[in-house]
């Protein structure tokens, strides 16, 4: 697919807050880090300045730790100039996040150094693969954006203020149980804004000097023995940055933030730590998950908070961080129904959405040519220009399919229930499928008085024709496809009940094999089920279930079942 069209795609979608804007933002970082590399800028100045703009726009919408997930996804595709220029720009902590990961030649680094704050070029000093010119240029701006004496007019307090031996020892003594490794360390001045980020840079020369001092002269890379780490001593900021780490990746850890619960899929601590951050107060074993890179998986933290002597104001928390104990971890769940192995609801719907432009496209040119709209077209052509337009459309299907499992999967609930006529909803259906097929019949036997259905009329449709569909792409050529619709009550309102019996090719298998994704019973329908049997009919059990229904597999039917309507909604209009 072009860029151009790409580009025109994502910048004609609605920038609202919520999900649709973290959903933009990533689309236009991806496009930045795909089409703005060193070397290979498909991008020109006039895009690249139009994709900023932007993300500017956008970044008020996003939380400070949806953005530093984005730069942590990034890692090292993160090869943009102009992303890393923004990156720096932004929060302290994103900056740090971006240039611990950012991965640019020398030449443009030294030609990047002017336009980074000073947090930024703090973090590049300390990075070890940085070639000749870029640690020229970072000479040139001495050392006065990475150390500073600690003799300053703004600090608080005096020499009387600071912690004694004495006081050292018993602080460490309070919290031996529980941090075996935290350190006291001096007072730090107060946390105005340009304060914080010269605690920042403070801490990151403090860490990368003690790591000079004891490390062999032959630099090892410092993903080297990353497998052994099994716990690691951590501190953070007052906004619950993690900012320093004794051992591992610091790649993978720098930038994560304890304050906000981890959203689906991505890293973060359970509402145990957040809840404990919100209240400034200390946690043990709390579970933090990361996703991705060297310390991939799941986290056991332990913390206390740190306030500063004098005024009391909150510093951060200085703690330990664990893999869990066997007693720990819970059995891992089944997959869910919807799940693709690999892929997170989000990148689903953006790989749909990446697809379906160019075959939407493709369709297009498609029925240009079989319908001689530009010119006449041999009969040969015309042909093969017929047979791609309908496997385009079974393609969009499928498409649209895939894109309505992340939808449920992700619990994104926008029907609107109705009251509709079963009745007629499953004749029309039924009739439709009869007019297409011509060697297989749809026979539907329904009860009399049925009560309407509390649906929302589209996935209600989409629901009856998707199981009709189903089980007629795996009949055998000539067999009918029988079934009836009745009211089953119960001690609520009842529901109305579709069963469809099983075609023959079905017979014997049991509902495990009929929901595996990999079953391989095929068709010959045209718009059979292209994703297979048995991620239909788990498609179906969703939408089901996200309606109060449900579909049931007994041995010679399929059945679904959705909610009737209550007494007091018989005066509403039926759809």
């Amino acid at each position: 697919m072009r860029f151009n069209d790409l580009m025109q795609t994502v910048l004609a979608a609605d920038d609202r807050g919520g999900p649709n804007a973290v959903t933009l933002w990533r689309q236009c970082v991806d496009l930045l880090a795909q089409h703005d590399r060193a070397g290979r800028e498909t991008v020109g100045p006039h895009d690249r300045a139009i994709l900023i703009d932007r993300l500017s726009a956008l970044r008020p919408k996003l939380s400070e730790t949806q953005r530093i997930a984005t730069v942590v996804e990034l890692g090292r595709r993160l090869r943009s100039a102009t992303l890393v220029s923004f990156f720096a720009a932004d929060r302290p902590s994103i900056a740090a996040a971006a240039m611990a990961r950012a991965d640019l030649p020398d030449a443009i680094w030294a030609d990047l150094l002017p336009q980074l704050t000073p947090t930024a070029r703090g973090v590049l000093r300390g990075r070890r693969d940085m070639g000749p010119k870029t640690r020229q240029g970072l000479e040139v701006f001495g050392s006065a954006d990475l150390v500073l004496t600690t003799v300053r007019d703004d600090m608080v307090g005096d020499s009387a203020m600071l912690l004694t031996h004495d006081m050292t020892a018993t602080a460490e003594t309070e919290i031996a149980s529980e941090l075996h490794s935290a350190t006291i360390t001096p007072l730090r001045p107060p946390t105005r804004d340009e304060d914080q980020i010269r605690n920042l840079v403070d801490r990151i020369a403090q860490f990368t000097s003690t790591r000079r001092a004891v490390v062999a002269p032959v630099a090892q890379p410092e993903e080297a023995d990353t497998s052994a780490v099994r716990s690691f001593a951590f501190e953070t900021d007052a906004a619950g940055i993690i900012l320093w780490i004794d051992q591992g990746p610091r790649a993978a850890l720098i930038g994560l933030s304890l304050g906000e619960a981890a959203m689906e899929g991505g890293s973060g601590p359970d509402g145990h730590v957040a809840g404990a951050f919100a209240r400034r107060s200390g946690f043990r074993n709390g579970r933090f998950i990361i996703m991705g890179g060297a310390m991939d998986g799941e986290w056991r933290m332990s913390a206390t908070p740190f306030f500063d002597p004098r005024s009391g104001r909150f510093q951060g928390y200085r703690g330990q961080a664990r893999r869990p104990y066997l007693q720990e971890v819970a059995a891992q769940p089944a997959p869910a129904p919807m799940a693709i192995s690999g892929l997170s609801a989000d990148s689903l719907r953006q790989l749909v959405h990446e697809l379906r432009t160019p075959l939407n496209a493709i369709l297009g040119f498609a029925e240009i040519i079989e319908q001689e709209l530009f010119g006449p077209a041999g009969e040969g052509y015309r042909d093969m220009a017929g047979k791609i337009a309908v496997d385009a459309r079974h393609l969009l299907t499928a498409f649209d399919d895939l894109d309505l499992a992340a939808r449920v999967s992700r619990g994104e609930d926008t029907s609107e229930p109705r009251l509709i006529d079963p009745r007629q909803l499953v004749l029309q259906v039924a009739a439709r499928f009869r007019e297409q097929a011509a060697t297989t019949s749809v026979d539907i036997a329904m009860s009399p008085d049925l009560p309407p259905m509390l649906v929302d009329p589209v996935q209600g449709e989409r629901m009856v024709q998707h199981l009709f569909r189903t089980l007629i792409s795996v009949a055998p050529t000539g067999e009918s496809v029988t079934g009836a619709c009745w009211l089953r009550p119960d001690a609520g309102n009842g529901c109305i009940v579709l069963a469809v019996d099983r075609p023959s090719s079905l017979a014997g298998f049991d509902e495990a094999q009929l929901l595996d994704p990999g079953h391989g019973a095929d068709g010959d329908w045209v718009d059979g089920p292209l994703l297979g049997l048995g991620f239909s009919l788990r498609l179906i059990r969703s939408l089901a279930g996200s309606c109060g229904g449900s579909l049931e597999i007994e041995a010679g039917r399929v059945l679904l079942a959705l909610p009737a309507a209550t007494a007091a909604n018989d005066a509403a209009d039926i759809g």
